[in-house]
C-alpha cells in the first residue's frame, strides 16, 4: 500500500466513444487508443520488419496511424544494435525508420509462435531467433531505456486453459503482480525511464479458473497501469470456454482502460467473439497464416441493408451467436447487460431460446471418432486447387492485387515463388482492414450483434481437415 501511494497515476491512453459504461458491463465498444481507432488489430512484425511486405506497401494497406507489434523476443536481442546506431537517442525510431510516425507496442507473447513464453524458477523465458532468453522486470526496463517503445506489456507466465494445474495458475497470478510492481517502481524512480512517456499493460492470468481470473483483475487494477493484456487464451480451447473467461475478465476490469487479447490464429469468428466481449485490441497472425497456406480471404464484410430492416427477431440472433456468447447462466461470470442488447434495438432473448440453441457451431465439437472437430472457417479461395490453374480472373473485383490472375498466383505457389505469399498477404491484410472497419461501424451504429449473426450465418463454412504431409515417395531404381 505504501509503494502504491508513492507511484504517480498512469496517463490516460484510451477514450471510449459515447457514454461511459458502468463497471461490470460486457459489450462491444469503440474508442481511441493514442489516435488509433478501436477495435483494431496490431501490425505484427518479425524481427521488427513487416511480414512479407515492404514498409511502403504496408502503409498503403493499413492507412492512418497504426499499432506495430514488436514481440519482446525480437527486440530483446537487438537492443545493442539500437544503442550503437547514430540516432540512438530516438529509440526504436532511430534504428527502424519505417516505424516512425506510428505506435510501437512491445508484446510479451508472440502470436506467431506456440508456445512463445516458458515458465521458470525466478523469471520467464521467451523464444527469440537466437534461442530462449530469460526476461524479467530488470531485463525489460534495461531494454526500454534503449528502445523507448510507446506501450510495453508487463511479463507474465503464460498458463493455457488446458493441461495446467491449479498451483501453476496461482503462481502465474502472483508473479504477474510482483513483476508489475517492479516495473512501475522502476518507471517512477529511474531518471532514464521517467524522462519519456511510455505506458505499461498488466498481464491477466488464471487459466480456466473464473474466480482466480477475477482475483487477478482486482490485483492488477489496483496499480496505476494504462491497460491490460489477457493471457492464457487463443490456444486450443473451445470458443465456448474462451467466451466464459472473456466475460468474467472484461466484467471485472475497469471499463476506462483498453484490453489487449493475443490469439495464435485470430480468425474472423474469433474476432467477433472478442469484440462482443469488450476486447479493444487483437494481436493476431491470421491474414499472414492464410497467405502462407496459399489461401486468399474472399468473405464479404458488407452486410446487405435489407438485413437491418428485415425485422429479424432476437431468437434467431441468439441462435446464430450461440457459438460466440456464453449462456446467460454462466457460473460466476457476469451475463451481458440488458443495455448492451438494447443497443441493437433487440429485446433480450428468452431463456428458453438460449437453452434450445444448438451446440456452438464455431466451438470445438466432437467428431464421430471422438477427436475435436476444427473450428468454423470463413470463405477463402485455395489458390493451389486445380480450378485456379486456368482461371484468369482476379481474386476479387476490389482486391488491391486484382491485376494478377488466379492462374498466375497458382503458378507462383506451385513453383514456390515468394511473390505469391507477398501478394496474398497484401490482399488478406486489405480484407482484414475492411472487416475491422465494418465491425467498428456496426458497433457505433448499435447493430454489432445483428452483424455478427449475419456473418456467422452467411460467411462461415466448415474448415477442411488438413492432413499432415506423408513421406516422399521412394525413387524407383532404373
Amino acid at each position: 500500500a505504501e509503494l502504491r501511494a508513492k507511484l504517480p497515476p498512469a496517463k490516460p491512453i484510451f477514450k471510449i466513444a459515447g457514454a461511459e459504461r458502468p463497471p461490470g458491463t460486457v459489450e462491444a465498444r469503440t474508442g481511441d487508443l493514442l489516435g488509433v481507432e478501436t477495435p483494431m488489430f496490431t501490425a505484427l512484425t518479425s524481427r521488427c520488419l513487416p511480414l512479407n511486405l515492404r514498409p511502403e506497401v504496408l502503409d498503403s494497406v493499413l492507412q492512418g496511424p497504426r499499432l506495430n507489434q514488436l514481440p519482446v523476443g525480437d527486440v530483446l536481442i537487438r537492443q545493442d544494435r539500437v544503442a550503437a546506431c547514430p540516432e540512438s537517442e530516438e529509440g526504436f525510431g532511430g534504428f527502424w525508420h519505417h516505424l516512425r510516425g506510428n505506435l510501437a507496442y512491445c508484446s510479451f507473447r508472440n502470436p506467431r509462435q506456440n508456445p512463445s513464453v516458458h515458465g521458470g524458477d525466478t523469471v520467464c523465458s521467451v523464444e527469440t531467433h537466437g534461442g530462449r532468453k530469460k526476461v524479467g522486470p530488470k531485463e525489460l526496463c534495461s531494454m526500454q531505456k534503449v528502445l523507448r517503445l510507446n506501450i510495453v506489456a508487463a511479463p507474465a507466465e503464460e498458463v493455457p486453459m488446458e493441461g495446467c494445474g491449479n498451483r501453476r495458475s496461482v503462481r502465474a497470478v502472483t508473479r504477474a503482480v510482483d513483476w508489475l510492481k517492479e516495473i512501475l517502481q522502476a518507471k517512477a524512480e529511474d531518471p532514464q525511464l521517467a524522462s519519456f512517456d511510455w505506458h505499461v499493460l498488466a498481464g491477466i492470468q488464471g487459466s480456466g479458473d473464473v474466480k482466480l481470473r477475477q482475483k487477478a483483475c482486482a490485483a492488477a487494477s489496483s496499480w496505476p497501469v494504462s491497460g491490460f493484456w489477457i493471457g492464457g487464451l487463443g490456444y486450443e480451447e473451445a470458443l465456448a470456454i474462451r467466451g466464459k473467461i472473456l466475460q468474467a475478465v472484461t466484467s471485472a476490469l475497469p471499463p476506462s482502460l483498453p484490453r489487449f487479447l493475443p490469439l495464435n490464429s485470430g480468425s474472423p469468428v474469433e474476432v467477433l467473439q472478442a469484440v462482443l466481449m469488450g476486447v479493444d485490441v487483437l494481436e493476431l497472425p491470421y491474414p499472414t497464416q492464410a497467405a502462407d497456406k496459399g489461401s486468399a480471404l474472399v468473405f464479404s464484410w458488407e452486410m446487405p441493408q435489407e438485413e437491418l430492416s428485415s425485422g429479424e427477431d432476437s431468437a434467431e440472433v441468439a441462435e446464430a451467436l450461440a457459438a460466440l456468447l456464453p449462456p446467460k447462466d454462466v457460473g460466476d461470470a457476469a451475463a451481458p447487460s440488458a443495455e448492451a442488447k438494447a443497443n441493437d434495438g433487440e429485446a433480450a432473448a428468452p431463456a428458453a431460446a438460449v437453452a434450445k440453441a444448438p451446440e456452438p457451431s464455431a466451438g470445438k465439437r466432437k467428431a464421430p471418432d471422438g477427436a475435436p472437430a476444427p473450428m468454423l472457417s470463413v470463405k477463402q479461395l485455395k489458390l493451389k486447387s486445380p480450378e485456379c490453374r486456368e482461371d484468369f480472373g482476379p481474386i476479387s473485383p476490389d482486391s488491391p492485387v486484382k491485376r494478377y490472375s488466379r492462374a498466375y498466383l497458382c503458378h507462383l505457389l506451385e513453383v514456390r515463388e515468394l511473390l505469391a505469399t507477398m501478394l496474398l498477404v497484401h490482399h488478406n491484410l486489405y480484407v482484414y482492414s475492411e472487416f475491422f472497419a465494418a465491425v467498428r461501424h456496426h458497433v457505433r451504429q448499435g447493430s454489432i450483434r445483428r452483424y455478427a449473426a449475419w456473418f456467422m450465418r452467411t460467411q462461415t463454412c466448415e474448415a477442411p481437415v488438413e492432413q499432415a504431409p506423408g513421406p516422399a515417395p521412394k525413387r524407383k531404381k532404373g
